[in-house]
């Protein structure tokens, strides 16, 4: 067992610590002979670098304070909580509420044990005899670099145990003690501290009487504790009675109020009885009309869905008329032209071929403004129909005035104006092939573009001589008259030679333009579907979901703006 008793500890200017900055602060630790530490002046307890020597890695600890005596420890009077897994424990404050009433807290000698272990099985690991007066302060914060070593808190510091022997031996006993003379004060006189001494017995000799009277209180209270329960329990029970006596008048009364309640209900309740008797006569009578409503409904229902693919599938056709009248072909030098007129890509235009360019992109605007309204997509970029004079307007870009919003698709002006509203007619087409699943790698291939989106997007051939037969023509006559009188628009008529573009110069351009799309022959030739038994509504279904797979599905047939049919063939 380490023994640190009755230690000298010279006292010198480094052992003092102070702000040297400020005169006025308070010096935290001044190390005098003749101070004093007692057992109430500890705050804290910690160990540091405990060596295990079962080999673990880490621990679980905890401390134990004795009082000292001569021929052997007596058990323990403070026990501290357990600190788990660590070498380096730092118990919480010392409680002093746990300690025992009669602890003489004025003694600066203990004992201090370590238990360590794991798993609920602990041993003894340090144990040390402390003398408070003979450790040596080690400063605000806890610095440790020897195995086994103790730290103990007080109310200026920590403090440790001098292994040092040699530089203890060294220091000088009575050194001198620089302090500022303005916080030197008057110790207390002989009779200060006589009054401090007479009023300290006075406090222990009151303290001994008050435990004395305590013991006869409570030795009094044990004789009569049998008469006073009873006594208690008597008044528990004339308490009780009376609380149960006011809770039975009360149930009473609740109970009348109750019975007077029941009655109104009843009454009520027959009469709800009789109401509710009507009201299911009503709803037997409703039932059987509603019945008729569901059956009307059905009817309804089946001739909705018909009118519905029928305007699809007419949607899907001018599609591809559309395509006849604009079509896309690649003549013998791999250059794409549309309607015979070659476009070359957007950055390959050239100022000998304006003319030209300016008649493909009027003709390039006017199908995509075509092939959205049919779709039912409103461009981002609207295009204003103007033949070879068409435009486009920029109506995103915040920094253009209303002027400076529309961009020409001819040769006019300042280049840099031509060009951007090209840009903007390749983003439409961008957009329409983004809405069929589309993905448009580059820009400037406009009708590549917008070849392949026809082709693959909307399953459409468009060249003039090859038109897609996938989908089946409806018979001109049902088109013009039961479609347009179900979905509500005016007939169409028309003779072939209006449709005569007014770019075929020569015979044979006249001729082919002369030449109506196949879907009006097969129209002429195929019989009205109207007349021949009627296709089972399942049927109609299956098509509008084949249909809407294909991303048709939001063709509105209430919405197709027939006056646009009307400047396209008419």
């Amino acid at each position: 067992m380490n023994s640190i008793a009755g230690r000298d500890l010279a006292v010198s200017a480094g052992a003092v610590s102070s702000n040297p900055g400020a005169a006025s602060s308070r010096v935290l630790h001044v190390e005098l002979t003749s101070q004093q530490r007692r057992l109430r002046h500890l705050r804290s307890i910690a160990a540091r670098n405990i060596v295990n020597k079962n080999g673990s890695p880490l621990l679980d600890t905890y401390f134990t304070l004795h009082l000292c005596q001569e021929d052997r420890i007596p058990r323990d009077f403070y026990k501290s909580e357990v600190i788990r897994d660590s070498l380096n424990p730092t118990w919480r404050s010392l409680d002093f509420a746990m300690l025992p009433d009669l602890l003489d807290t004025s003694v600066s000698c203990f004992v201090v044990r370590i238990w360590g272990g794991r798993e609920e099985q602990y041993q003894l690991l340090i144990e040390w005899k402390v003398n408070l007066d003979g450790l040596r302060y080690t400063g605000q914060q806890i610095r440790s670099r020897n195995p086994n070593e103790i730290i103990f808190g007080l109310n200026d510091g920590y403090y440790a145990a001098e292994f040092d022997q040699k530089e203890s031996s060294d220091r000088k006993k009575n050194s001198l003690l620089q302090v500022d003379q303005s916080s030197v004060r008057n110790s207390y006189s002989v009779f200060s501290l006589l009054r401090l001494q007479t009023a300290q017995r006075a406090i222990k000799q009151t303290q001994v009487t008050v435990q004395k009277i305590g013991k006869e209180i409570e030795e009094k209270l044990r004789t009569t504790a049998s008469c006073t329960e009873k006594k208690k329990e008597r008044e528990c029970m004339q308490l009780r009675i009376g609380i149960l006596r006011c809770e039975l008048e009360r149930q009473r009364k609740a109970l009348t109020r109750e019975m007077d309640m029941m009655q109104k209900e009843r009454t009520q309740l027959v009469k709800k009885g009789e109401a509710s008797s009507t009201k299911h006569q009503g709803l037997e009578s409703e039932r059987k009309s509603l019945t008729e409503l569901q059956k009307e409904c059905t009817a309804k229902r089946e001739v909705f869905l018909k009118s519905n693919a029928q305007l699809t599938f007419r949607c899907r056709q001018l599609i591809s008329e559309l395509s006849y009248i604009y079509p896309i072909d690649v003549n013998n030098q791999n250059d794409y032209v549309i309607c015979g007129v070659k476009l070359p890509n957007s950055e390959d235009f050239q100022a000998k071929d304006d003319g030209t360019v300016a008649v493909a992109l009027g003709y390039t605007a006017h199908l995509v403004l075509m092939i959205s309204s049919f779709l039912h997509i409103p461009l981002r970029y609207p295009v204003i129909q103007k033949g070879s004079r068409s435009s486009i307007k920029d109506t995103i870009t915040d920094k253009l005035s209303e002027k400076e919003r529309e961009f020409p698709l001819y040769p006019r002006g300042e280049r840099f104006q031509f060009e951007y509203g090209v840009y903007l007619l390749n983003k439409n087409i961008a957009q329409l092939r983004y809405q069929h699943g589309l993905s448009t790698p580059d820009l400037r291939q406009t009708l590549p573009n917008l070849k392949s989106f026809l082709e693959h997007g909307l399953l459409v051939r468009c060249d003039r001589h090859n038109i897609s037969m996938s989908i089946p023509v409806l018979p001109q006559s049902h088109l013009s008259v039961s479609t347009a009188s179900e979905v509500g628009f005016p007939t169409l008529s028309s003779s072939p030679e209006r449709d005569i573009p007014k770019w075929a110069s020569s015979d044979a351009d006249k001729q082919k333009c002369q030449t109506p799309p196949p879907s009006y022959n097969t129209a002429m030739t195929q019989p009205d579907p109207m007349v021949t038994p009627e296709v089972p509504s399942t049927e109609i279904v299956s098509i509008e979901t084949e249909e809407s797979h294909k991303g048709l599905e939001r063709y509105d047939g209430e919405k197709l703006q027939f006056s646009l049919l009307g400047q396209l063939f008419f």
